[in-house]
């Protein structure tokens, strides 16, 4: 037994300092390759979180810029004591206040929305959405900041501070003001569904037209990003005072739809982020776990002339820390060349074109490099500091011979074995042989070579799924090769509606506007009319590659419901069933039968589309009467995840409450209804009902909610977000109705070798259609002709999204390249660090007549198991990992697509083969030298 007194102290720095340097100098070839694989494993760990980090922070930028706001909730109508509780809430990162005042008109008839905001709202979630931003937010009464889009529609083209507008501002519904304000500040704005801009004013001004910011207003709030939107609803639900009362209304985070949209989730970006590290943890550990067995001979020989443990760790840690700092200098100039120079200039002229840029995005950053630096430090050290311990607690003896081989004792038998039995064997299997114990001679050192090279496989082949799966392609992919729907009336585009479906995100449904029927209905609000023609169809179908069988053809109606008050119940906030109704029909809930206001959309569902509700009724146990929606008796009501969970109950209790439609007027009587006199008109309003065909009463089936999680993917027509009442009807319950079935929209599929013509025909189709519209007769003094059609086409929108798909796989096929590289060169290490720490024993075997033919390929056979067991343990256990990976994807992404990456894996394959052969031939004659 070794003690402290054993050692002779010594004080020769100078010494400590040559012996380090002479054994660096014998272990050079390894401590170069230690070098490389520090820099490696900074570079792949800069790279790789780093490159995440930006493509994230870029998802985030490109949602929140347009939305126009990086608010993931709202609650409509707060008091001042809920705002306090919201701020106290945990999982509340950010709250502000915001108020919708208005509209205002400029004097030459510019129009936009006027906002005013607390500074929490402003500064921490509003800001943070547009560019440019000049000036400052309103402070002062008569202040206005205003979109750079509004000040050019009012011929400003150099905006500056100070100068004097005037605008016609409508408060509310009652209220109109006529001001002059001075520009605070402009800002560009990239919201595409919002042409009309939005402008701001102080809360001195809002507080002078005789509001209170502070007493009611709505509340924007960011919940914390690893938090869904069903969870945030559920919880703001339950922790608000006084909630039943209010609309919450929430959506993900869009740094939760960041990371999903990157790695599926917080979960899976964990999951990722441990196999990353894991991947470079061996990196290191494999050069220096292969080497421990010599450097603990070479520190037992230092041991034997009286070094103490203090000078053994300086004279080992000197050799390691100048290759440790040589590799952290190469890694960190490396990551910085690549992150802050090269990939920024790559994706800047690519990535966030149409959204204000790139030139926000970091994908260099300073803590994940010292992190990486760090790591690096930590396994070198922390491994290095494993030979030391093995050095100073064993005798000198062993520390010489040691060899990290762990012999097992056997018993003896006593039986003597004979050598008749064994069989000679020829040349090249006693090399395969020896191949074979080699590896399993040190089990540890090859389960661990094992391991890693397969987490790094395993790591390659899962980026590689996740990228290709998650490509922005698959999301257009699933739109229609053309969809042909009606456009908004010209007042409803004047009024910022509608245009949004031009530059909409593939991945959002291209139906769902900002706007209603009624802003595609106005000017054409007469039972006749039909967003897509009959003579327009017939000809959009007949054309020469259209796929007849697998277009898809809505047909439906616009009519006025009326719904009993129990009904209509869910949607009515204050309802109190105390108050006394009224008998007979109104527009006020105090009637016992309440009419819409506006023309609602029914939609003929067909026989497929009702099995799929049926299925999700069934399995959600929704209480909804499905058979009377299937034989005609009934309609569903669909909404927009419109109801509150106390609303929620209250559709309950509406199942089976009557409902009937009335037709709206034909063509001819409301031209003729416009062409009176006021006096006229009033008259004839009242005497509408009876001009209109009603239906028999049907039977209202219950609410869906579009917005559940598993609700089946039904085509939608126009809807919005405007408080839209949405009717669902059986083929059988239409018949019933005193109305012809109207087009209203279609989806083309077309044969992929025609796309073009077809395209141009479709061009062609809708430019005579649209002429012909437009010649027609208008129904209102300000609409002229007939709202016409419009396509979206498939190919338009991959051209459109061309640069963002573009940038998109460049960062992934970054990281995927990255995960490559260092799965690769960990097996190149393995291999080359295997043959420098053999040199002796390479020599023992030459000197008993091993040809230098046969070393290398003993070498080759070694690597060539290593090949083989870990493909084996690749396409066996690594397929189970992808599937499971595939089955998350799937139930986070909808549009995911899944292909085994067989190339890849061969390419993998063929890529450790390779290494295999050539690191003999490329070391066998340096190492004789």
């Amino acid at each position: 037994m070794k003690g402290k007194s054993s050692n002779i102290p010594g004080n020769n720095r100078s010494v400590i300092r040559m012996l380090s340097r002479e054994f660096g100098k014998y272990n050079k070839k390894r401590n170069r390759i230690l070098m490389a694989a520090v820099a490696l494993c900074i570079v792949t760990l800069t790279m790789v979180f780093g490159i995440a980090f930006g493509k994230v922070q870029a998802e985030y930028m490109r949602a929140v810029r347009m939305a126009g706001t990086s608010a993931s909730a709202c609650i409509a109508g707060a008091s001042r004591e809920q705002y306090e509780e919201v701020r106290s809430l945990s999982y509340v990162k950010r709250v502000g206040r915001s108020v919708s005042v208005g509209e205002a008109v400029a004097e030459e008839g510019t129009t936009f929305r006027v906002q005013v905001l607390d500074k929490s709202a402003w500064e921490e979630i509003v800001k943070p959405a547009y560019t440019d931003i000049s000036g400052h937010y309103p402070v002062k009464e008569q202040e206005i900041m205003l979109p750079v889009k509004s000040l050019k529609a009012m011929g400003i083209q150099s905006p500056r501070e100070g100068m004097e507008l005037k605008f016609t501002v409508h408060v509310g519904l009652f209220q109109t003001e006529t001001e002059e304000f001075s520009l605070s500040g402009w800002y560009t704005d990239h919201m595409e569904g919002e042409p009309r801009g939005i402008g701001y004013i102080s809360e001195e001004k809002y507080r002078r037209w005789g509001y209170d910011i502070r007493r009611e207003s709505d509340l924007v709030i960011c919940q914390s990003d690893s938090m869904d939107w069903q969870e945030a609803e559920q919880r703001l639900y339950e922790d608000v005072k006084g909630s039943s009362g209010l609309k919450v209304t929430v959506r993900n985070p869009f740094a939760y739809d960041a990371v999903g949209q990157l790695a599926g989730g917080y979960s899976m970006a964990v999951l990722g982020a441990f196999v990353i590290f894991g991947g470079m943890f061996f990196l290191i550990y494999n050069i220096m776990g292969i080497s421990m067995a010599g450097d603990i001979r070479q520190m037992g020989l230092i041991n034997t002339i009286g070094a103490t443990r203090k000078q053994i760790r300086r004279i080992y840690y000197g050799q390691i820390q100048r290759a440790l700092q040589s590799g952290i200098l190469a890694g960190t100039a490396l990551s910085a060349v690549v992150l802050k120079a090269a990939v920024p200039e790559i994706l800047g002229r690519q990535y966030l074109s149409r959204f204000g840029g790139a030139g926000e995005v970091r994908f260099f950053r300073w803590s994940i490099l010292i992190a990486a630096v760090v790591f690096a430090g930590l396994i070198t050290s922390g491994i290095s500091a494993c030979v030391i311990y093995r050095v100073v607690n064993a005798s000198c003896v062993e520390s010489i011979g040691y060899t990290d081989v762990k012999s097992k004792r056997k018993k003896d038998s006593g039986k003597v074995h004979s050598i008749k039995n064994h069989k000679r064997r020829s040349a090249d299997r006693e090399l395969c042989v020896m191949a074979r114990q080699n590896l399993t001679r040190y089990r540890g050192r090859f389960f661990a070579a094992v391991f890693s090279i397969f987490l790094g496989m395993a790591a390659f082949l899962s980026s590689v799924v996740i990228t290709d799966g998650s490509d922005y392609v698959h999301v257009i992919e699933q739109c229609p090769d053309f969809l042909i729907a009606g456009e908004f009336s010209r007042w409803g585009q004047q009024e910022g509606y509608g245009n949004e479906y031009k530059t909409r995100d593939p991945g959002e449904d291209m139906m769902e506007t900002k706007g209603s029927s009624f802003c595609l209905l106005y000017g054409n609000d007469y039972d006749e009319f039909s967003p897509v023609s009959d003579e327009a169809r017939e000809k959009l179908l007949s054309i020469d590659g259209v796929k007849q069988e697998t277009s898809y053809v809505m047909e439906g109606a616009y009519m006025f419901s009326t719904v009993s008050r129990k009904g209509i119940r869910p949607f009515i906030t204050d309802y109190n069933e105390n108050v006394q109704v009224k008998e007979g029909i109104g527009y006020d809930e105090e009637y016992s039968m309440v009419e819409s206001a506006n023309e609602d959309v029914l939609q003929i569902l067909g026989r497929e589309e009702i099995k799929e509700l049926r299925e999700y009724a069934e399995n959600h146990h929704l209480p909804v009467d499905m058979d009377s929606l299937e034989n005609g008796t009934g309609v569903m009501l669909l909404h927009d995840h419109m109801l509150s969970p106390e609303q929620e109950k209250a559709a309950e209790e509406s199942v089976g409450e009557p409902v009937y439609f009335t037709a709206m007027w034909s063509k001819e009587q409301l031209v003729s209804f416009h062409q009176m006199t006021p006096d006229e008109r009033d008259a004839a309003a009242e005497a509408r009902d009876a001009d209109r065909k009603r239906s028999e009463e049907f039977s209202l089936c219950g609410y869906m909610d579009n917005r559940e999680e598993g609700f089946p993917a039904i085509q939608q027509s126009w809807h919005g977000s405007e408080g839209m009442v949405y009717y669902l009807i059986s083929e059988e319950g239409f018949a019933k109705l005193p109305t012809e079935k109207k087009t209203l929209y279609m989806e083309l599929d077309v044969e992929d070798a025609k796309e073009p013509e077809v395209k141009r025909e479709i061009q062609n189709i809708i430019l005579e259609e649209n002429q012909r519209r437009a010649e027609l007769p208008g129904t209102a003094e300000d609409e002229e002709g007939e709202a016409g059609i419009f396509m979206i086409g498939r190919s338009d929108l991959l051209a459109e999204a061309e640069n963002y798909i573009r940038g998109n796989r460049t960062i992934l096929g970054s990281i995927s390249a990255v995960l490559l590289f260092a799965g690769l060169t960990n097996y190149f290490n393995v291999m080359v660090t295997g043959m420098i720490s053999r040199r002796k024993e390479f020599e023992v075997m030459e000197s008993i007549g091993m040809t230098k033919r046969q070393k290398r390929r003993l070498v080759a056979m070694e690597g060539l198991y290593y090949c083989l067991i870990v493909t084996a343990l690749t396409v066996t256990a690594g397929s189970v990992i992808l599937r499971l990976i595939c089955i998350y994807m799937e139930r986070r992404l909808s549009y995911f697509t899944f292909h085994y990456p067989i190339g890849w894996l061969a390419v993998m394959a063929g890529a450790l083969a390779a290494i295999c052969l050539a690191v003999p031939e490329l070391l066998c004659g340096r190492l004789e030298k």
